[in-house]
């Protein structure tokens, strides 16, 4: 009798103790890259174990809903130090939710082969493909002022009596989204991204980090805090679209620690140069890509041998 529930209780202590260190763990990596917080909570939510045995649907519904957590505190903390350029969040975020309800519909009236085919087929193309842009940036000298940045992405000019406030700077940043120039070309990229990122089951973030970097003038650190601010609509809908298969309080933990550990992680981040930031993302695009690339590989050829 009270040994039983003594146990169980400790057992249920323990689950919630893993699944808010699992929570943690990806909410650090998430602030500080950008990206990696489903590799870590994925994997660790369908690891046989008596602290978590989910399925592949449960585990990705916890990792969405987790890391839209994470995007909202690490995009705090980078949008109060002032490394989000939001006319250019705003053009990118609500495109690509939008498009991913279109995306979610496409991806519905495909065979699961044929997802796999694009997941794996762009993870091989694009992972690479994100670590080339760092590198050539990384070799061009670093914008000296933000007068430079200004001349790749001219932000609108918007008269103002109190530039001084903060409060009223961002406010004119919200009104001068319509008289971007660019926020036609933002808006299209936004558009795709939110379409592919639905097929491939999978955030985007790198995809927009690699947009950002190649097409904008943008420090690498508000190139990390436009991209997780301009996701987090779409995060948040997916995560709202996958709640009938999430187990609740294992993810009400694992959401809990990966909020602290976001605005951790974009903490480390902000404390980080730019050319440390750069490469640690790059760092975790050969840990993180190179095992999906692998497994990418493995699911192709899998899926290959069944076709013929």
């Amino acid at each position: 009798g009270a040994w039983k529930i003594m146990s169980s209780f400790k057992l249920i202590c323990m689950r919630h103790a893993y699944a808010m260190a699992v929570g943690t763990a990806a909410g650090v990596t998430s602030g500080l890259v950008g990206w990696g917080g489903a590799q870590v909570i994925i994997p660790s939510m369908i690891y046989p174990s008596s602290f978590a045995s989910y399925s592949q649907l449960s585990a990705t519904g916890i990792a969405l809903s987790a890391l839209s957590q994470s995007s909202i505190s690490s995009g705090y903390k980078f949008w109060m130090e002032d490394r989000v350029n939001v006319p250019m969040a705003l053009a990118i975020g609500f495109p690509a939710m939008l498009a991913a309800r279109v995306g979610t519909h496409i991806a519905k009236r495909l065979s699961g082969n044929a997802l796999e085919l694009i997941f794996n087929g762009f993870s091989l193309i694009l992972i690479p493909t994100h670590f080339c842009i760092q590198q050539q940036r990384a070799k061009k000298p670093p914008l000296a002022s933000q007068s430079e940045v200004d001349e790749v992405c001219p932000a609108p000019e918007i008269k103002s009596e109190s530039t001084n406030s903060s409060n009223n700077k961002h406010m004119e940043s919200l009104i001068g989204v319509a008289n971007n120039p660019l926020i036609i070309q933002h808006a299209s990229f936004g558009a795709f991204s939110g379409i592919l990122s639905s097929l491939m089951g999978v955030g985007g973030l790198p995809l927009t980090i690699s947009y950002l970097t190649a097409f904008t003038g943008l420090h690498h650190h508000e190139v990390q805090g436009t991209a997780v601010v301009a996701l987090i609509p779409s995060m948040l809908m997916s995560a709202f679209s996958r709640r009938s298969s999430i187990p609740p309080s294992t993810t009400a933990f694992v959401a809990l620690g990966s909020f602290g550990g976001g605005f951790l992680g974009a903490k480390i981040a902000l404390n980080l140069s730019e050319e440390q930031l750069r490469y640690a993302f790059m760092g975790s695009l050969v840990v993180f890509g190179g095992l999906n690339m692998a497994g990418a590989a493995r699911n192709i050829r899998r899926i290959m041998s069944k076709m013929l």
